[in-house]
């Protein structure tokens, strides 16, 4: 588990798993996500955390609030490149904690551990080009390394993505 001032780090449990049901269910998050939103049930969200956490290149962490436990969201380092030292990320935020300083602190705490632990040097993450958070990552430290015009597929439109990248050691 990795703590922070306001929240930590910490593997799934199954007192998580409201939230987290209820993040894969909503479907304007999961199109922000760009992630072909299914209906999700318990047992199937249980299921995409045991994969997600056993698999051999990705981290996965909960976002909990220290001081309640409570879920936060999700984030993960996925596409793990030993040899490079590269990871794309994936990042969930429940509604109410978009805007708190939530964001930032989880990215904060994930890379210093990506670093230290695992040599990741440089973060990628694609986002959509209208999504809130793309104004958010450059405040953080990512850059913008391209735009892949009309990408993804959302609500029957396609929708430009941007491509960012952090270089955690130059």
């Amino acid at each position: 588990m990795l703590e922070g001032q306001t929240i930590e780090l910490r593997a799934w449990r199954d007192d998580d798993l409201p939230t987290l049901v209820a993040l894969r269910n909503d479907l304007a998050l999961q199109n922000l996500l760009m992630a072909q939103a299914r209906p999700n049930s318990v047992e199937k969200v249980r299921r995409w955390l045991v994969d997600k956490s056993g698999s051999e290149d990705v981290l996965f962490f909960v976002i909990g609030d220290r001081d309640s436990g409570s879920c936060l969201g999700y984030l993960q380092l996925y596409n793990q490149r030993p040899l490079h030292g590269t990871a794309e990320l994936g990042i969930c935020l429940a509604p109410a904690a978009q805007r708190r300083g939530v964001g930032r602190e989880a990215l904060a705490l994930l890379e210093d551990y990506a670093q230290r632990v695992f040599a990741i040097r440089k973060i990628l993450l694609h986002v959509l080009a209208d999504n809130p958070a793309a104004g958010f990552y450059p405040r953080v430290g990512y850059r913008e390394v391209g735009c892949l015009q009309a990408h993804a597929r959302i609500d029957g439109s396609y929708r430009d993505v941007l491509v960012m990248e952090r270089l955690l050691v130059p």
